[in-house]
């Protein structure tokens, strides 16, 4: 799934930290769906096993999927930095295995944008479970995880000077390229 560009990306999590916020603290829709629901929505963590039956914490695959968007987003950006298109151009016209140039691309690129932000991830969701143990209540996880991923992306692209170039990167000319080319391959097929 693609989100296209780093300001859908941020929008997306802006909105929807304040929406998981408002139904976990505001009502008590959200935990008592996902208390009530048995089917393959949550990853349920045991938290006491003193019990004759445990309680358990529970994740939801919204707080997993979402910011999982976010990091593909990361990892797609470290790549098409680090990826020469001139140079692959040339290997696809003279056929000189343009695949190989991709794999050894993708293995060799920086990938500091998806380190930060899976640092970023896994610092927030350890403490979204502290403050859970702590006050002994559901919390909306993207209220640690959005800030956490933002706040993560951010601050590496302070820190190596490429703000502007992150927030103008755009997917799209990538997906509009491979389909105005695959029409004229259809075109030329037909003649």
């Amino acid at each position: 799934m693609f989100i296209g560009n780093f300001k859908n990306g941020f929008m997306l999590l802006a909105l929807l930290f304040f929406y998981d916020i408002f139904f976990v603290f505001g009502t008590d829709v959200m935990l008592t769906v996902a208390k009530g629901i048995d089917a393959p929505i949550k990853l349920q963590f045991p938290k006491d096993y003193s019990g004759e039956k445990p309680s358990y914490s529970i994740l939801g695959l919204g707080d997993i999927v979402i910011p999982g968007i976010f990091v593909s987003l990361c990892l797609r950006f470290d790549f098409l930095k680090a990826l020469d298109t001139k140079k692959l151009d040339k290997l696809i016209e003279t056929n000189n295995n343009p695949m190989k140039y991709l794999v050894e691309t993708a293995i060799s690129c920086d990938k500091s944008y998806f380190k930060a932000v899976n640092i970023g991830y896994l610092l927030a969701m350890v403490c979204t479970i502290v403050v859970m143990l702590v006050f002994d209540h559901g919390q909306p996880a993207l209220l640690y995880l959005v800030p956490g991923c933002c706040f993560a992306v951010l601050g590496t692209a302070l820190m190596k000077g490429e703000y502007k170039l992150l927030l103008e990167h755009d997917e799209e000319i990538y997906i509009t390229q491979d389909e105005e080319e695959e029409g004229e391959d259809k075109k030329e097929k037909k003649q």
